[in-house]
């Protein structure tokens, strides 16, 4: 029933169950009852599951789960049902049909492959070379870095200081009010705060640039082995994904040699972030076992071209 509020605007409020007017027609059924009944039966448990499965942030146990991507139209990959195996296939064509790939791949395979290539890429030594000129590149590029914001910052604290002076001479000549003593602890304060950091900045221009040992490589890919068979998946995918470009390995169906189609995998890893980031086991790289801390302000942390991972 439609009643009209105050403000004039239609409301609508249901009927109590005895105000409300039914007339069964059975005789106007296009199924029986039993068919029926079995139907919504039926439709019940299929949104139960469904629903179920489409809970957001929902758990996989999948590592890769993700970070694939469908090279044809840019879809995740998603786990498809499959016995004995699991496979991954293009959501867009699964679900939607907007994608001709149909193509699928066992889960088990793709795992594998692309840990093995990751040991690939960072066993060879032309990778290894790489790695190491782009980190000397990134150490040396800090130290400019460093020396020109520790240059900036003293001509700031130049700037600071002289405004100290003033109030200082302003309080000779008599000057007692609250706000200009308050004035000159503040600055007094900064001016402290921008001389340690000058300090540190120096520290880190004028500090020799230290390389990785090239066995650092090797415990780094045991380690990222270890962590991707730990029964935590989600933090083992979540650590993969830092070490490619956008977080994500597009695979894109191409015909062989032999003639036969299959995927072939490509990414952007970045293998210095894989180097120098905390890693499971202790690092080589520095006292203590920590990292750096020009990684985490690093931008643009390099990383080797494209390799192709055939799958199939």
């Amino acid at each position: 029933m439609a009643t009209t509020s105050g403000h004039r605007k239609r409301v609508v409020r249901w009927n109590a169950d005895g105000e409300v007017l039914r007339d069964e027609r059975p005789d106007l059924a296009i199924v029986d009852p039993a068919t029926w009944d079995a139907v919504q039966a039926r439709l019940d448990e299929h949104a139960r599951v469904y629903k179920a499965r489409a809970v957001p942030h929902r758990k996989t146990n999948y590592l890769l789960t993700g970070l694939l991507k469908c090279g044809c139209c840019g879809a995740l990959m998603q786990i498809n049902g499959g016995s004995p195996h699991r496979y991954y296939r293009c959501t867009a064509n699964r679900k939607r049909g907007t994608c001709t790939n149909r193509l699928s791949v066992r889960e088990d395979l793709t795992k594998r492959r692309v840990l093995e290539a990751v040991g690939d890429v960072l066993s060879s030594p032309d990778s290894v070379a790489y790695i190491r000129r782009r980190l000397a590149e990134r150490l040396g590029s800090l130290s400019r870095d460093s020396a020109a914001e520790a240059t900036e910052r003293g001509a700031r604290l130049k700037r600071t200081e002289e405004r100290i002076r003033g109030l200082i001479v302003m309080q000779a000549d008599g000057d007692r009010s609250p706000l200009v003593a308050q004035m000159r602890v503040d600055l007094e304060a900064q001016a402290e705060s921008e001389r340690k950091a000058i300090e540190e900045l120096r520290a880190t221009s004028e500090a020799p640039i230290r390389l990785p040992p090239v066995d650092l490589l090797t415990d780094r890919v045991l380690a990222l082995k270890a962590l991707t068979d730990s029964p935590d998946v989600e933090r083992a995918r979540a650590v993969l994904g830092r070490y490619f470009r956008d977080k994500a390995i597009t695979l894109t169906p191409e015909v062989g040699p032999d003639g036969c189609q299959a995927y072939v995998a490509r990414a952007e890893f970045l293998p210095v972030v894989f180097l120098t980031e905390n890693a499971e086991t202790p690092s080589k790289f520095s006292p203590g076992g920590s990292c750096p801390r020009w990684v985490a302000r690093g931008r643009n942390a390099g990383w080797i071209p494209r390799y192709r991972w055939s799958l199939r």
